[in-house]
């Protein structure tokens, strides 16, 4: 019988959430004239410090309006 993989906790599936959201962004960084680029920019940098606040993992960032 093998071994069945633990379930992921909250935390690294909020991790795991925090990067395909960074992933599915890298294009909008990288283009300058990308439509709500400012905003995406700064939901990146939302996103990155995320885990270091008290919402960690309960409640996700949004893309600022």
């Amino acid at each position: 019988v093998e071994p069945t993989a633990p379930e992921p906790t909250a935390e690294e599936e909020a991790r795991m959430w925090r990067n395909m959201e960074l992933s599915s962004t890298d294009q909008a960084a990288q283009v300058p004239d990308f439509p709500n680029r400012d905003n995406i920019l700064k939901y990146r940098v939302l996103l990155r410090d995320w885990p270091s606040t008290a919402e960690f993992p309960n409640k996700r960032p949004t893309v600022p309006s």
